[in-house]
């Protein structure tokens, strides 16, 4: 019994240092936990889209899965509104022991007249020392998100040891790489890239957006198709529906927008709906247990749109009796159960509620329109309506159509003609340059769309494109779908801090015969 106990003895003595190191190594290998605080905005309007907008990038760029691991935006909300007092480094340290974090960043965005200054810093928690800092002073915003950008690198290269990757064009002698979003001239027959999730569904997907539409800080996936809103949540690796919206009164629903307009910290859900010669238009808000109209049923089309120096904002424009876009574009706040015209968004010819964007494509400050034209071609225009570039080539491609019934133009009255509605194009900065990229996507079709009511596309892309002063060329793209291409959207889907690339793609159509097919395909960006 004596010896049993000493060998025991013996063993514990020689494995102890072991264990002790390994329990070291795994602490030493536990992620680093960084809380963001929302920044503090002195301003005279209302900048909650770019506060905002900030939190969301340094988010972004910052978390890298197994190093570092940033606490969720609702908790960080939680702590905030619960500690008492202004938010300087005395009251961001105690939050950040509160959360548990090694790291809080604080900041604040200074805006009088024409004047824009941003403050950040970041604080070791258990130290209380200030580890990285960044001030910028500039006329407009156009130095904002570069700050914010640069700053994000900083604390990835001095703190983190993290190496700061842009994708460059490949020269001949670079091998190629394998991602979800390839570099123009990588593409081959099969580039090895693959989607982290896809899931199948038995319907036509028409649209799809992002948010968090419950107010529960995490990312929820809203689609539609034509008679019905689901709303996905992310739960165990995988899609679950949380909710189904049916429509009522002959819906038809063509395009949906998700965004938190009122400031709420919640979601709204904006659904264009068409009747057979209007449109019935309605916004969803979450109660609590469901989700309700919060709006009467609107003859407006309407889609969330980030204007330059405006952040999201509510658009919308009239649909005449025939079937067709009337009028200007207008900006649209709530008004009671309804919705106010405001101002009119100033367009080309040729641009509607759905098919344009507007930003600083040359990063001079000058705001140019980049849209679809009704025949599926980009074009790009200056800001006083000179039209500087089209492409060669077709984009977009959707299958969600307006009928157009006008006797001037289509005798056969009863028929109408399909106006189809303009395929998601928006700004995202896939690369981390401080300038937004023009998102679209690219349906490939082996009859050449000749056929005006009868649509069939054999594959898609997404492409993320910059203007190099001449035009816009196409940078990054993603692997060519199966099916026709109809949403696309960057976010955190998965609500582990990096974002991912979500498409939805139709890949058999309803009218086909047998059911409609179609799958919604997540690609991981970092």
């Amino acid at each position: 019994m004596k010896t049993k106990a000493a060998l025991l003895f013996c063993i514990l003595v020689v494995l102890f240092p072991f264990t002790f190191i390994q329990m070291s190594v795994s602490a030493d290998e536990a992620p680093k936990k960084i809380a963001v605080l929302p920044f503090t905005m002195n301003a005279d309007r209302d900048l909650s889209f770019l506060q905002s907008g900030i939190v969301d990038m340094l988010n972004s760029r910052l978390a890298w899965k197994g190093k570092v691991q940033i606490i969720e935006k609702g908790a960080v909300k939680k702590a905030v509104d619960t500690a008492p007092g202004p938010l300087d480094k005395e009251k961001a340290l105690k939050v950040g022991r509160a959360l548990e974090a090694d790291y809080v960043i604080l900041g604040s965005l200074t805006v009088f007249g024409d004047s824009v200054s941003i403050d950040a810093k970041i604080l070791d928690v258990a130290k209380s020392d200030e580890l990285v800092t960044a001030f910028d002073q500039s006329k407009g915003m156009d130095g904002v998100i570069p700050t914010v950008n640069q700053f994000a690198e900083d604390i990835n290269a001095k703190i983190m040891g993290k190496e700061v990757y842009r994708p460059e064009r490949p020269t001949g002698d670079q091998p190629k790489q394998s991602g979800p979003i390839m570099a123009v001239g990588e593409e081959s027959g099969d580039s090895g890239q693959r989607p982290s999730y896809v899931q199948r569904f038995k319907l036509e997907i028409r649209g799809l957006d992002v948010g968090d539409v419950d107010g529960d800080g995490k990312t929820e996936l809203v689609m539609i198709n034509n008679d019905t809103v689901f709303v996905y949540k992310w739960v165990k690796g995988r899609l679950s529906q949380f909710k189904e919206i049916k429509g009522a009164w002959s819906p038809n629903f063509i395009y949906v927008s998700v965004a938190d307009l009122t400031g709420n910290g919640v979601a709204e859900i904006y659904v264009s709906n068409l009747t057979a010669t209007n449109a019935s238009t309605f916004v969803l808000e979450w109660d609590g247990s469901t989700f309700k109209e919060a709006t009467k049923r609107e003859s407006w089309l309407i889609r969330v749109v980030d204007l330059p120096n405006k952040g999201k904002t509510l658009l919308g424009q009239r649909r005449s009796t025939e079937g067709k876009y009337i009028g200007d574009v207008h900006v649209l706040t709530r008004n009671g159960d309804g919705f106010a015209a405001g101002e009119a968004i100033k367009l080309p010819t040729g641009g509607n509620i759905f098919n344009f964007v507007k930003s600083d494509l040359g990063g001079k400050g000058a705001i140019y329109t980049t849209l679809l034209d009704p025949y599926e071609h980009l074009r790009v225009y200056n800001q006083e309506g000179e039209r500087l570039w089209k492409s060669d080539d077709y984009f977009g491609g959707s299958l969600a159509y307006m009928e157009y019934k006008d006797v001037n133009v289509n005798r056969m009255v009863q028929t109408g003609i399909r106006l189809f509605i303009p395929s998601p194009i928006f700004l995202y900065d896939i690369n981390g340059d401080g300038r937004q990229e023009i998102v679209v996507c690219q349906n490939h079709s082996k009859v050449a769309r000749i056929f005006g009511d009868f649509r069939w596309f054999g594959s898609g892309k997404v492409h993320f494109m910059d203007w190099d002063g001449a035009g816009l060329v196409s940078k990054w793209v993603s692997p060519k779908l199966s099916g026709t291409t109809v949403g696309y959207k960057v976010a955190d889907l998965d609500n582990d801090s990096l974002p991912e690339l979500v498409v939805a793609s139709v890949t058999s159509e309803s009218y086909f015969v047998g059911l409609p097919q179609s799958q919604v395909l997540v690609f991981d960006l970092k």
